[in-house]
């Protein structure tokens, strides 16, 4: 996760790598761009190749996903490829994943699942997931080094009944190293990469996002590896071993904080109340609530001094004033008689990037969230009626999107080994033995 290369103009240039390993297909971090020059070489055909035909299921209809994750990272992975359409079987223990504790929060990293209840500590239980590896195209799981060993169900175990398979892996620390065989949570990721201080500032004290930003980060770059190991697959015929880490990730999210050459400027910090980069990109309060603005051009930085008639401040010196500094005073001052509605109103008809600084709450009623199809609702069979966000992609000629809702322990149970052709003797057995 730490690599140079050589920039003409900047000279070497140290920044994180891919944060995703992939055994038969590895990718690799490009070169640094030189210039940003005109495309006159490039030729583009008048009309986009016609397609052969027009599908009209899910990008990743017709695959099978056994999902062994749990909490966030490894349960969310899935959960993603669910949204693409895939088939996703979670195998659960009897105890079921820790994290369906906590109520809403497993029912949304969960949706569009099926549960099947395996303890893969069983001979018979064992037998019945080969059986289903089998049939599969990914196994995913997010448990600590050395697990899968324990339990026999390695990559090279997992390859030689279907040689097809995914395997996709995600760790706390990676696979090396003194700290890989120990459990790894986001809080944790969130110290050790420079992420909390950066927050709390150089002279403060760390400062914890809430939002679990390495698990989901995790999350997005496993699906992102599972996709391209599907694509591999195709050319190849074969699967393969991937793996990625919470440690990956918190790299990955601060690239351009630890992106540095000979002379690169300090990335900014945050503060121990931080409510922005600089006087044109913070939050300030009305009197009824909060907007935020992102000024990042002169133009911008001139429409908000007119809109607050500071006459006396040159746009483009504005924009490297501080967060804390006598223009950010000045600011305040004019925008605190305001209502939310009033500022934001005049801000967006001067052309200044202005919204309102929403509550969690709030969220839930925003129009420009609903209108965009961010939200939706569904049945929940834990809490009836629930609301939450919609699948993260939107496909013109295939979509897709969950379908169902978070399973409740062990649902599908029954119809998952019908599926699979075992017989009702040896279902009934099974439920039995449980």
């Amino acid at each position: 996760m730490r690599v140079e290369l050589h920039h003409p103009e900047l000279g070497p240039v140290e920044m994180p790598g891919v944060s995703l390993a992939m055994s038969a297909s590895p990718p690799r971090v490009p070169n640094l761009m030189a210039t940003l020059a005109e495309p006159s070489s490039v030729t583009r055909s008048s009309a986009p190749e016609p397609l052969t035909r027009v599908p009209h299921d899910a990008p990743l209809a017709g695959v099978r996903v056994l999902d062994l994750g749990v909490v966030i990272a490894g349960a969310y992975a899935a959960t993603m490829l669910a949204g693409l359409g895939a088939d996703v079987v979670k195998i659960e223990t009897p105890s079921g994943d820790p994290f369906r504790s906590y109520g809403a929060a497993f029912c949304s990293y969960n949706r569009g699942k099926r549960s099947l209840v395996l303890d893969l500590k069983r001979p018979e239980a064992k037998e019945l997931f080969f059986e289903l590896v089998a049939q599969a195209d990914v196994v995913l799981d997010n448990s600590r080094l050395g697990v899968r060993e324990r339990l026999g169900i390695t990559y090279e175990s997992l390859r030689a009944v279907n040689p097809r398979i995914i395997s996709i892996s995600i760790s706390g620390y990676g696979r090396s190293g003194p700290q890989a065989s120990l459990p790894g949570f986001d809080p944790l990721l969130q110290a050790q990469s420079g992420l909390m201080q950066a927050q709390g500032g150089e002279h403060s004290e760390p400062v914890f996002h809430h939002v679990a930003v390495n698990d989901v980060g995790s999350a997005a770059m496993a699906a992102l590896g599972v996709v391209a190991a599907l694509v591999a697959r195709t050319r190849t015929g074969l699967g393969q071993e991937l793996h990625t880490s919470l440690a990956a990730q918190s790299v990955l999210l601060q690239i351009g904080e630890l992106t540095t050459y000979p002379g690169a400027p300090r990335p900014a910090t945050g503060a121990r109340d931080c409510i922005g980069a600089s006087a044109l990109e913070r939050y300030y309060e009305c009197v009824d609530g909060w907007i935020a603005v992102a000024c990042t051009t002169v133009e911008h930085s001139r429409a908000l001094l007119d809109a607050v008639a500071i006459a006396d401040v040159d746009p483009r010196s504005a924009l490297d004033e501080a967060r804390d500094g006598a223009l950010a005073a000045r600011l305040a001052g004019a925008l605190l008689p305001m209502s939310v509605d009033g500022a934001i109103t005049k801000l967006d008809e001067l052309g200044v990037p202005a919204v309102p600084a929403l509550t969690l709450d709030e969220t839930y009623t925003d129009s420009f969230l609903h209108e965009n199809g961010f939200w939706e609702s569904y049945d929940d069979p834990a809490s009836g009626s629930a609301e939450g966000p919609a699948s993260s992609a939107r496909f013109a000629r295939t979509p897709a999107g969950y379908g169902r809702a978070a399973p409740r322990l062990g649902e599908h149970g029954v119809e998952i080994l019908r599926e699979l052709g075992v017989p009702q003797a040896r279902i009934d057995a099974i439920l039995a033995a449980d």
